[in-house]
């Protein structure tokens, strides 16, 4: 069980990452912005209203075997499930809306499912138990105006087993589920925590005039649960400071809250935790304390730059928009 589970970590550890932004600096509001730039914020805003559990049929992933955990509780843009077989082999499927680090191979094996592009990839990897689908995600009206939003379903299981078939039958479910658009987050949902529907630029709204508003470069890929901002309406370059969310495991004792940030070499950094955790181990579920320990998770708020000050404000405006 645990090396299913600490398989399924690495995987969606790799599905999804945040990067520091650099570029043409957007200003906020959102009409300042140039179309492009515009476009670059309706894909992020597009990625992280939409569900990637809404995407996973549970029904699918039950035709092979009991489910043991089901949620987003490593990375928001993830939906993990973790199933046991009647004969005792752990199963794991990921969805994942904001995959990265995709190999050439995992964009090889082009085809079409009911109009939608897929890369089938190098197939089954026997030697790990593994396999791998790429889709194209459908984003409605944005889909001919930007470039294509790719997202993965990866499958496994013990050494030796194909675990293809699976992903393509959950592959094949999400490409249905999303025939009307992506399905939207709940913020009720005991599968994802109620930070997850919220966007890390809504800290601007509480700094509104004393900021110099948001930082968009539309030549990176998107990143829906990031904010890079200026601090200060001067918009110094190299002063910027960066909100993002994250996931993290509970731990007996949540953190309290800094009073300050804290120094990192020249970089200063504010991390708290925010809102209630979810768990998402089944009641009853068999499962190891590592793996039960990887299903109880909270959102996390962390806050970085260069000035203390500016990230000492910029905190006080997360905790008032998010706390």
């Amino acid at each position: 069980m645990k090396k299913v589970a600490a398989a399924l970590l690495c995987a969606v550890i790799t599905s999804g990452c945040a990067h520091s932004v650099s570029g043409t600096a957007g200003a906020s509001p959102l009409d300042e912005l140039s179309p492009v730039q515009q476009r670059h914020v309706a894909v992020e805003d597009a990625l992280r209203a939409a569900d990637p559990c809404g995407l996973l049929d549970e029904a699918v992933v039950r035709q092979s075997g009991t489910v043991l955990q089901f949620g987003s509780a490593v990375q928001l843009p993830v939906c993990s499930v973790l199933m046991v077989r009647p004969g005792g082999a752990t199963t794991y499927v990921e969805l994942s809306l904001l995959p990265s680090m995709l190999s050439d191979t995992a964009l090889t094996g082009p085809d079409t499912v009911d109009g939608v592009t897929v890369y089938r990839g190098a197939g089954a990897d026997l030697a790990r138990g593994t396999c791998e689908r790429v889709f194209r995600l459908n984003l409605g009206p944005l889909q001919e105006q930007v470039t294509p939003q790719l997202a993965t379903v990866r499958a496994g299981t013990v050494a030796g087993q194909d675990a293809c078939p699976l992903a393509d039958a959950v592959l094949g479910s999400a490409i249905d589920r999303m025939r009307s658009g992506l399905p939207a987050r709940d913020p009720t949902s005991p599968h994802q925590v109620a930070l997850a529907v919220h966007d890390p630029c809504e800290v601007l709204d509480v700094l509104r005039t004393t900021a110099g508003g948001r930082v968009v470069d539309p030549e990176s890929p998107p990143t829906p649960f990031d904010c890079v901002l200026f601090p200060n309406p001067n918009r110094v370059p190299g002063s910027e400071v960066t909100v993002s969310f994250t996931m993290s495991p509970v731990k007996e004792n949540r953190p309290p809250v800094p009073a300050e940030p804290e120094t990192i070499g020249d970089r200063c950094r504010w991390t708290s935790p925010m809102g209630e955790p979810i768990d998402i181990t089944r009641p009853g579920a068999g499962v190891d304390e590592f793996t039960r320990r990887l299903g109880h998770a909270g959102a996390v708020v962390t806050v970085r730059g260069p000035n203390c000050a500016a990230v000492a404000r910029v905190a006080d405006a997360a905790n008032t928009a998010f706390g």
